[in-house]
Parts: C-alpha cells; structure tokens; sequence
C-alpha cells in the first residue's frame, strides 16, 4: 500500500522487509511523520530490521500555488528526519498541470521548481529525485527536464512501469539520461485489470526485464534499486514469490 494508517501494520511490513532480505526502503513520507518528532525510534527499528532508509517519498507541483508554503515546510520536516535516521534522499512525484496545458509546455516552470526544492534539502544534507509518473515520462520530458534542472540539486527516481504505462521504452529513456538517475523503481506494467493490478510481479507485465536491467547498469550513478509492486486480490502468492 501507498499509505499505512494502521502504524503496527507499517512497523510489520519494516521488520517483514528486512526479515525477507531487503538492504533498504522507501516509503510515503505520511508513514513516517508519526516519528517526526522522535526518530531516534525509527532509526532503532531500522537497525533492528537490518535496513537503512532509502528515502521519504512525498508530491508536490508549482501549479498548486496555494500550498506552496505547506510544501516547503513538509519537505524540509521530511528532510530533516531523513537525515536524522541514517537516509539520504526526498523523491518528490509531481503532477500534471491543470488543462489544457501541457507537462511538455511547463517543463521550464518545474525545472525552477524542483531546483528551488533541491537547494531546500540540500541545506539538510539530503538530496532531491524527482519521481515520474506515467504523465510526465510521455513526449521524451524526462531526459528534456533533465536538462533543465542543475545536477547539484536535483537527481531523479525512473519508474519503469510507468515509463511503459506512457509508451516509452524504459532502456531508451535510461540512456538518454541515466547519468542523472540515482533510484530505479523497478516495476512492471499491464495493459488491463484494476489499478492496483496493472503494476503486477515483474516479468509478468509488459515490461522488458532483461533490457531494462542491463540499461540500469550501465546507468552508471543509480545507488538503489527498489522493488515496486502492487497486490491486487488473489495476487498474494504471486507477489510473494
């Protein structure tokens, strides 16, 4: 799941992950911020599970004018508490813009925005990623906003499935810009099922596993590498094979 309401199920699923194998995770920033204010605990349950914190994911955009002070106060919160457990990144999906805009129109307007960002966290001794969702990986934005964005303040977080979700092909987008990537969330794409089905077990979906793996070593900065999937009803088994 995205969000744990249910903080003993989050702290299960930590302890599971490590227990399973994993050196490291990622989670939405909302699961974390119950230790906001003590994360001297979390750093403990990290150590107890044989993990390190990977990063605090949360979302923003510089079309929600609005919220621009709340964002900034949130990403510095999650910044500063990445940095107090041991972790080392805040990836930061954004949104497409309202319509009839285009993400491919904006892309100068959010280089502004995300770098202004990057500087936020790097005052906390963190470091920014920009996370792709489907949207924003179509018309080739990817390796345009690389560009746009300075490298000192702004790495990036490739989602493959949603690369696949947006037609491209993942190697490709890798090369074009896999210097500046710094995370991979390894997942899948289906074309058809529920939501949560369409990012299945990888190797069963569309995506090409051999290609896209040989594209992220030869990437050359990526540090992590996530596994990201979606259970959707009786897929349990599968998901944890």
């Amino acid at each position: 799941q995205g969000v744990y309401t249910n903080g003993d199920e989050f702290v299960r699923l930590v302890r599971l992950a490590g227990a399973t194998g994993f050196a490291g995770i990622e989670t939405n920033w909302k699961n974390l911020e119950r230790w906001a204010d003590r994360p001297a605990e979390f750093a403990a349950l990290l150590k107890e599970s044989g993990l390190v914190l990977i990063g605090a994911h949360t979302g923003g955009s510089p079309w929600a004018a609005a919220k621009q002070a709340e964002l900034r106060a949130e990403l510095g919160r999650a910044a500063r508490f990445v940095r107090a457990v041991g972790g080392r990144y805040v990836v930061l999906s954004g949104s497409v813009p309202p319509k009839p805009a285009r993400f491919a129109d904006r892309l100068p307007e959010m280089a502004a925005f995300l770098d202004d960002l990057g500087g936020l966290c790097a005052t906390q001794g963190v470091r920014l990623l920009y996370h792709n969702h489907w949207q924003d990986c179509a018309e080739g934005c990817l390796p345009k906003l690389c560009r746009l964005t300075d490298p000192a303040r702004v790495g990036f977080a490739f989602d493959t499935g949603h690369a696949v979700h947006a037609g491209e092909d993942p190697a490709a987008v890798l090369a074009a810009f896999g210097r500046r990537v710094e995370l991979v969330h390894f997942a899948d794409y289906a074309d058809d099922g529920p939501s949560a089905v369409r990012r299945p077990p990888l190797g069963t979906g569309r995506l090409d596993l051999a290609a896209t793996a040989a594209a992220i070593r030869k990437a050359g900065a990526v540090r992590w590498i996530d596994l990201e999937e979606e259970a959707g009803a009786g897929q349990g088994p599968a998901l944890a094979k």
